[in-house]
């Protein structure tokens, strides 16, 4: 079943219950309302009849008669009769077409009881009223509430009437509002399919309007923009890959085949293969960057634990020095917390220790005096290290894509390297939940920053 029927059906459903509910409450405040006016008209008229029975006594009696009989018709088919104690009538009345009406002793018996008793009699609502003042006695008025009842017919014929015409009027309105309810989530189905993996730009409308619906294609919206960058990094990953690949095994086969033309000393194989040896090694390099960035981008990949952001970067700045002679790391930690859990993160310590190393080495690699700074500040739930080298400054431009894989700065061109490290840091830095900031100037060098959570709570 559609959206839109399913809210048609529920909306007609909620309205005529709704509809019902009214009708029968209605209905039956009415019913009770005509009822108790009624029987007060029954008790006025009882009353009536009973003081002047009380006054006049045995002469009251053709005097009742005759205003039982000029009585305006607020009574309809009405006896009128009283009974002594010992149930014998002493005076009986009745309008023409009407039956003579005699309650059982029983029901005398209880409005001695009460003072009074209400029944009814075929269509007859019945009143009998018992006065005990200096002479006893029972009157009994009865009469048809005709027009209460008409009045009630006339509620129930406008219900049976009106009610089928509001359960169309509802079906209609839920079938229109239904409609301009699913028409949005109509668009965004047929906006959703025309988008495709060779189709990202297109985005869902949004329109106007402030309600969840619009919510919800924005944030669609956005899952498609980072989906389309994510499409557009990873078609320049693979193309540059495929590119930085190619470049060393061509040099490779090329060596090999101009070796292989004619024969050569010693030397000058060894030459080629020392040659080959180092093309070799740049695409080992290279490769294995590759698989640290496709591990780096799996969180499910990698296991974590609790470790300390200083012991990390310690075995990060011995294997700089280690690998990279001539080049220089400060390291500054001006006062660890005494709180232990403000030194640990949760991660990865062979990821984190990658990461730091590479913004080590590309520091060193780009400072003139081939020395990098760095600093550790701890800051209750969060740790931020502070790498810092005089190199040239970096374009504002290009700092926009120098996380791009590949991407090299112009002031890093004549340096080797494959535009890999920064890209495989980034990823590093984002499965620990942290964030990596680069700002360079002319006069300040370039400084990086990392902030990673800590394990304090």
């Amino acid at each position: 079943m559609k959206l839109a029927s399913k809210i048609n059906i529920l909306f007609t459903v909620i309205v005529s219950s709704i509809l019902l509910g009214m009708g029968i409450i209605i209905y039956s405040v009415s019913r009770q309302r005509v009822e108790k006016e009624f029987r007060q008209r029954l008790q006025s008229r009882a009353r009536s009849a009973a003081k002047l029975y009380q006054v006049f006594k045995e002469d009251s009696i053709n005097l009742l008669r005759s205003l039982d009989a000029s009585s305006p018709a607020s009574l309809y088919n009405k006896n009128i009769s009283i009974y002594n104690d010992n149930n014998a009538p002493l005076y009986i009345y009745h309008d023409k077409n009407t039956d003579d009406l005699s309650p059982d002793s029983i029901r005398l018996r209880l409005a001695k009881e009460k003072g009074e008793n209400f029944y009814h009699a075929g269509n007859k609502e019945v009143l009998l009223y018992y006065f005990s003042q200096e002479n006893s006695f029972t009157v009994l008025v009865a009469a048809e509430n005709i027009i209460g009842r008409e009045y009630l017919q006339n509620l129930k014929n406008i219900f049976f009437i009106y009610f089928p015409v509001a359960l169309a009027v509802t079906l209609i309105a839920g079938y229109l509002f239904s409609k301009r309810l699913v028409r949005p989530v109509k668009q965004t189905i047929q906006d959703v399919n025309l988008i495709t993996s060779q189709n990202l730009s297109h985005r869902l409308y949004i329109g106007s309007n402030k309600d969840e619906l619009t919510e919800l294609n924005r944030t669609f919206n956005d899952l498609l923009n980072r989906l389309e960058e994510s499409f557009n990094i990873q078609k320049r990953f693979i193309a540059n890959a495929s590119h930085e690949l190619s470049t060393p095994l061509t040099s490779i086969s090329s060596q090999i085949e101009v070796a292989m033309l004619q024969e050569r000393n010693t030397d000058e194989y060894r030459k080629v293969l020392s040659s080959v040896l180092e093309d070799v090694k740049d695409l080992h390099q290279l490769t294995k960057n590759l698989l640290e960035i496709a591990k780096a981008g799996t969180h499910g990949a990698i296991q974590l634990d609790k470790i300390r952001m200083d012991e990390v970067l310690l075995r990060s700045h011995s294997e700089v020095i280690k690998q990279n002679p001539g080049s220089r790391v400060e390291l500054d930690f001006p006062e660890l917390p005494e709180d232990e859990n403000e030194c640990m993160v949760f991660g990865n310590p062979h990821l984190l220790h990658i990461a730091f190393k590479n913004i080590m080495e590309n520091g060193c690699k780009y400072s003139p005096d081939k020395m990098v700074r760095v600093k550790l500040v701890f800051k209750g739930k969060r740790a931020e290290l502070i790498f810092f080298n005089k190199s040239d400054a970096i374009p504002d431009e290009e700092i926009e894509h120098i996380f791009e894989p590949f991407y090299r700065s112009s002031n890093a061109m004549t340096e080797p390297g494959f535009g890999l490290g920064l890209t495989l840091t980034r990823r590093i830095i984002r499965l620990h939940k942290g964030a990596i900031d680069i700002q360079s100037g002319t006069d300040n060098g370039t400084t990086v920053t990392i902030v990673l959570p800590t394990l304090k709570k």
